[in-house]
């Protein structure tokens, strides 16, 4: 009779450990799991900021090509401006309505200029303090 309290008591202990162990796995799945989602979810939203990154880039990148070809655009216009005043004035070789930093008689400046100069198309400077 005695073996067979401790056999019993054995078996309630195995199973006792069988049903602990089952709990701790079925934890582990169950977090598993809660974490698969999650990770799931992270994944959704990077890849939805992944799509909105390529799509502001591509946009920027058109805003690019059109202010790149706007700025060439001005290139070839600035070359083809000519310097129009040849007279013996402070305009000679000048483009007209291109502003340049001088002194008070129209010379160019570079270390202390006073005033601001600019020529008009018919070559008649302008000169106006800074």
């Amino acid at each position: 009779m005695e073996k067979r309290n401790w056999l019993i008591i054995f078996l309630i202990t195995i199973l006792v450990v069988v049903a602990i162990f089952a709990v701790l796995e079925f934890s582990k799945v169950s977090n598993l799991k809660t974490i698969n989602n999650q990770l799931e979810e992270e994944r959704t939203r990077l890849s939805q900021e992944k799509e909105q990154l390529l799509s502001e880039r591509e946009e920027l990148r058109n805003e690019n090509k059109k202010l790149n070809s706007q700025i060439k655009m001005m290139e070839e216009d600035v070359n083809k401006i000519y310097k129009s005043c040849m007279t013996e004035n402070a305009c000679k070789g000048k483009y007209p309505g291109i502003r340049w930093e001088c002194n008070n008689v129209g010379d160019f400046v570079e270390d202390n200029p006073t005033h601001v100069c600019v020529c008009d198309s018919s070559c008649k400077i302008t000169i106006t303090p800074k």
